[in-house]
């Protein structure tokens, strides 16, 4: 049953102290997980390929070294975002918003608006990601029986492309996105329809 509703200073400052029946949690797709993986895969194909052929030229590190930084880049980012969420708590028409647990706005239901996702945008990202995602596999398995680093270098590619395409399939189907109260700006998040249409919004 949802509480409320309090006085807008009323509001716990503390995101423990809010009941989970009354509050809605940030989520998250896994566009940059799925990309990290992939980072990883391609990093451990790239060094079976040095490992296979012999180590001639500093140039043969660029490609594990790309592999490498895009791992720890976006596994930095994955890690970061979802120990630092934003979370809505429903007290009656009022709201409070926390960030990384702590209360930081106040205001009400009616500041919460709807963000439309362009259709122009999801068409042309899930393409982007699928079509890759689709000749790096491709290109894998043809390389894999005569050259194993570079398959595995190419599936790595795939299993992160397909991976992003697969989570943002996800974050249009089964979430809904909001601009949300953030200071004297918005901040746009996303929830959950199960957690989010439980509260009418």
């Amino acid at each position: 049953m949802q509480p409320g509703p309090y006085p807008l200073q009323s509001f716990p400052p503390n995101l423990d102290a809010v009941p989970p029946e009354g509050r809605a949690v940030e989520t998250f797709a896994f566009v940059p997980g799925a990309l990290a993986i992939g980072g990883v895969l391609g990093l451990a194909g790239s060094l079976i390929g040095i490992a296979s052929h012999e180590f001639k030229e500093m140039e043969q590190l660029y490609l594990p070294a790309g592999c490498f930084a895009g791992a720890v880049l976006f596994g930095f980012w994955e890690i970061w975002r979802r120990t630092h969420r934003t979370a809505v708590a429903f007290w009656g028409s009022q709201i409070g918003v926390y960030r990384s647990g702590a209360l930081t706005d106040t205001g009400y239901r009616t500041q919460i608006v709807i963000y439309q996702l362009s259709i122009v945008n999801t068409l042309r990202e899930l393409m982007a990601f699928g079509i890759l995602g689709l000749f790096a596999g491709i290109g894998g398995m043809a390389t894999l029986a005569r050259d194993l680093g570079m398959g595995l270098t190419f599936l790595g590619a795939a299993a992160g492309l397909i991976g992003a395409f697969i989570s943002s399939l996800y974050a249009r189907i089964g979430c809904r996105h909001f601009f949300v109260p953030k200071g004297n700006s918005t901040e746009q998040v996303m929830f959950t329809r199960s957690a989010i249409d439980r509260f009418g919004v």
